[in-house]
């Protein structure tokens, strides 16, 4: 088992929505989201921190294919990898995410 976590200040993102990093799932749902600043943030965080679990560090060219998506309920998950478990948390400022890959 690995863990891998990560924490971005929101305003940290601003402008990456422009640079193909998410899948058009999730950019659909950032587009839903009342918050789209935190919810970037807080699937930036995810992708980071499931690299961080990989132990590889962050692979740019692979970003876009650590897709999150999120159960009926709410609760995120890594489309691509089901021997995996991911939380995200925010506030108006932070966002972190927590991975771990069984």
């Amino acid at each position: 088992m690995n863990i891998g976590i990560d924490i971005v200040e929101c305003e940290r993102v601003i402008g990456l929505i422009n640079h193909k990093i998410f899948s058009p799932e999730e950019l659909a749902y950032i587009h839903q989201k009342n918050d789209a600043l935190s919810t970037i943030a807080g699937l930036f965080a995810a992708k980071e921190a499931f690299f961080k679990a990989k132990g590889t560090g962050i692979i740019k060219s692979e970003l876009p294919f650590v897709v999150i998506g999120h159960h009926d309920d709410g609760q995120p998950f890594y489309v691509n990898f089901p021997q995996s478990s991911l939380s995200i948390s925010h506030t108006a400022t932070t966002a972190v995410a927590v991975c771990i890959i069984f």
